[in-house]
């Protein structure tokens, strides 16, 4: 029996490339879930250890550990996936598993952003809640539904043999990335103003308030602008990354970027939601986060120190001398008969 024909070797350069040419962007895929899923384990180990009682009741705590879960098990499931493609290119997913990984890539950054709505509440007053916020839910409300198509839409495309996410996700209409797109950057860019353009009023506010205070309570009044500071420069990096990926997610599509691309930011984009409401509800249950946001006159209401002090009087110091005081009465007694 005559041995087969060698594959001629440009034809197997070739076969070769094509080969690592279709896994190559599979690698993306792999490491950046790796690289947050490895932060956000010890993210909520981290949000467990500073919660107390009272604040694992909170519905920003819960909304946390919900979010932070969902990353974990969307980072797993999408380097699993993502390896069994790599490695039996020829072998058909699991389409219960990859729905089930497409579902939480979808609502994983809308339960971590809701986190920012239910901040923004906390440092506004109640009676101007219905009129702020009025908008973002109609907002969130949306989203939701537009989420909800899109995973309608991938659920028959995976389930009726179409292919991979991958494939799925090249056929799915552009318009619905447009509008999902567009409407995460109204949400973001609006609450991010809110809670920005409340910081900001509360630092002015603090700075006039710190004019009239006397020398004894400078030390809390740089306390209190310190935390004003930290809340400012936590809440920029909360809010405003996510705005900025999304503004760069909307160019992508628009100017017709690959799907890959796109989806790389998109899991980018959710992964630093995460992390950054994390760690913003972390810091804000070790410091008083809601003193300095919801009492802006907490400078010009401390109370300032009174030192009490009590005069003492050394006893022997001013104990009188017997002899001088015979002395004294001798004295006395001669001036008199003068």
């Amino acid at each position: 029996m005559s041995a087969p024909a060698p594959i001629p070797s440009d034809l197997a350069i070739a076969i070769v490339e094509a080969y690592a040419e279709s896994i190559r962007p599979g690698f993306a895929f792999i490491l950046i879930p790796t690289i947050f899923g490895v932060l956000m384990v010890p993210l909520l180990i981290l949000l467990l250890v500073f919660s107390t009682a009272h604040t694992r009741r909170r519905p920003i705590f819960i909304l946390n550990v919900v979010s932070v879960c969902m990353g974990i098990v969307s980072s797993v499931l999408t380097v699993h996936l993502t390896i069994s493609t790599v490695l039996f290119p020829f072998k058909t997913v699991n389409h219960a598993e990859d729905f089930f990984y497409t579902c939480l890539e979808v609502w994983k950054g809308w339960f971590a952003e809701a986190v920012l709505l239910l901040r923004v509440a906390v440092v506004f007053p109640r009676s101007r809640l219905t009129l702020l916020l009025s908008f973002p839910i109609a907002i969130k409300v949306t989203r939701a539904i537009l989420n909800i198509v899109y995973l309608v839409k991938w659920g028959k495309m995976l389930f009726t043999g179409t292919g991979n996410q991958y494939v799925v996700l090249q056929s799915l209409p552009k318009y619905l990335f447009k509008a999902i797109i567009l409407l995460e950057l109204v949400d973001n860019g609006y609450v991010s103003f809110l809670f920005l353009w409340k910081l900001q009023q509360q630092r002015r506010g603090s700075f006039l308030a710190g004019r009239e205070l006397d020398p004894i309570n400078f030390s809390t009044q740089q306390s209190f602008r310190n935390k004003l500071q930290n809340i400012f420069w936590i809440a920029s990096t909360n809010f405003v990354f996510p705005l900025v990926f999304n503004v760069v997610k909307l160019v992508a599509v628009l100017i017709g970027t690959s799907v890959v691309l796109y989806a790389a930011l998109d899991m980018v984009n959710t992964n630093i939601v995460i992390i950054c409401t994390v760690f913003a509800t972390v810091w804000s249950s070790t410091t008083s986060f809601i003193e300095a946001i919801s009492r802006p006159d907490a400078i010009a209401s401390v109370k300032p120190i009174i030192f009490a002090v009590e005069e003492t009087i050394d006893a022997i110091s001013v104990l009188p001398n017997r002899e001088q005081t015979g002395e004294d009465q001798k004295s006395a007694v001669q001036a008199q008969k003068e």
